[in-house]
C-alpha cells in the first residue's frame, strides 16, 4: 500500500509539473494565459481565445514567429507588440522607438547594414530588401 500512494504521488507530482511539447514549441507571451488549442502552423500562431465578455474565438496572427515584441490576446485576437515580418529572419538588433523600427539587416553579398523605416502597424510586415527595411511585405 505505501509503494501505491508513493507511486501515485510521484505521478501527481510530475503531472503538475508537466508543460507539453506543443506548447514548448510556440513563440510566447502573456496570450498564453487566456488563450486554448495553441498550434503553430509554419509562421502563423492559431489559438482559441477568450474575449471580454467571456465568449472565445479563434485567432490567426501571421507572421508570428518574427514577432518582436510581446503575443498578445487582445478582446480574442492574437496580436503583436512589435512589428512582423520576414524580416526578422535576416536582421538582427531590431528595436522600435516611436513608429520607427530600426534594425542591422543583411545584405544579399552579406554584410550588414543598419537601416530603419517607420511602419504602419503591428500587423503589416516589413520586409528586409537587399539590407534596407521597407514597410511592406514585398519589395519592389
Amino acid at each position: 500500500m505505501k509503494l501505491y500512494v508513493a507511486f501515485v504521488s510521484g505521478l501527481l507530482a510530475l503531472a503538475a509539473t508537466y508543460t507539453p511539447l506543443a506548447l514548448a514549441d510556440v513563440p510566447g507571451g502573456s496570450y498564453r494565459q487566456t488563450c486554448s488549442s495553441i498550434r503553430q502552423e509554419g509562421e502563423n500562431l492559431t489559438a482559441t481565445c477568450k474575449r471580454f465578455d467571456g465568449s472565445s474565438k479563434t485567432s490567426t496572427l501571421a507572421f508570428a514567429t518574427s514577432c518582436v515584441g510581446n503575443i498578445s490576446n487582445v478582446d480574442g485576437n492574437l496580436a503583436c507588440t512589435g512589428p512582423v515580418g520576414s524580416f526578422a529572419r535576416t536582421c538582427r538588433n531590431t528595436r522600435v522607438e516611436g513608429d520607427t523600427v530600426y534594425s542591422t539587416c543583411q545584405r544579399k553579398d552579406g554584410s550588414w547594414k543598419e537601416t530603419r523605416s517607420t511602419f504602419s502597424g503591428f500587423q503589416h510586415p516589413l520586409t528586409n530588401c537587399d539590407g534596407d527595411l521597407v514597410d511592406d511585405p514585398v519589395c519592389k
